[in-house]
């Protein structure tokens, strides 16, 4: 009995020793952004063991795509943990620009980075979630953000000009659009409710791209965002005041990726 005892008190304890190392080895609280990370660096690895140029390019632009089509899959990144720094703001006509960078460091000799620009009209800057979260923010304060990739005409992730290819695994820098900024996290799950908004979101949003890129005509895409609105308006109006703000961000910050799609 008393070696049974003794046995069940050792099981105990190194499964309480494996759990604490567990979490000890854990970079992400957030499941979706460790899936993320762990998918780019997958790629850094495999970028070592390519030959020559032709190669490269080859993988790199690959990996592009499937960024473009990651982010097709997930839709939007939920409570995101990162530093925030190069805040910066200025003006444009009646509006203006709200411009940082969102960065996380999984890892020596890795950085991960989101290039974000933000406008939205100087007479909204005193009731705009995001500006007036940001303009009290220090740089390298942690925040906690939602947002998506930006894509090129291409279906691509948007990674920034001022970066080379070279360093696209090791210190990647995607263009960015935030739909929400926190200083503590809010959970990594939206709400039902809220979840149902963001998907017809996407598909209010839809027909509006397919016109765009003359794909379907005006008069469908007319008739398809018709089809759609009563559920997309009564999806909304189960949410709160805060909660549909969020999902007016999200659809302009839609409506942008492909009106401004490179």
């Amino acid at each position: 009995m008393k070696k049974t005892s003794l046995s069940l008190i050792v099981l105990l304890v190194l499964c309480s020793c494996v759990e604490t190392a567990n979490r000890a080895n854990q970079k992400f609280s957030n499941l979706q952004q460790e899936n993320f990370d762990n998918m780019l660096a997958n790629n850094k690895e495999k970028s070592y063991r390519l030959g020559n140029k032709i190669l490269e390019k080859e993988f790199n632009d690959s990996v592009k795509y499937a960024i473009g089509e990651y982010m097709d899959s997930v839709k939007l990144f939920v409570n995101w943990k990162a530093r925030i720094q190069d805040i910066n703001s200025r003006e444009t006509g009646n509006s203006i620009a709200l411009s940082f960078e969102l960065e996380y460091a999984p890892e020596k000799y890795r950085e991960v980075t989101f290039d974000v620009d933000y406008i939205l009209p100087k007479d909204s800057l005193n009731s705009d979630k995001i500006y007036t979260t940001i303009k009290n923010l220090s740089n390298y304060s942690t925040v906690y953000f939602d947002g998506f990739i930006r894509r090129k005409a291409n279906g691509e992730a948007h990674y920034s000009s001022l970066h080379s290819d070279d360093l696209m695994h090791s210190y990647p820098v995607f263009k960015f659009f935030i739909i929400d900024i926190n200083t503590e996290p809010k959970g990594d799950t939206l709400s039902d409710n809220m979840k149902k908004a963001v998907e017809l979101s996407y598909k209010a949003i839809e027909p509006l791209k397919l016109n765009y890129k003359k794909e379907i005509s005006k008069k469908e895409s007319n008739k398809r965002v018709d089809m759609i609105a009563p559920e997309f308006k009564a999806a909304k109006d189960k949410l709160t005041k805060e909660e549909q703000a969020y999902i007016d961000r999200l659809t302009q910050a839609l409506t942008f990726d492909f009106l401004y799609a490179q």
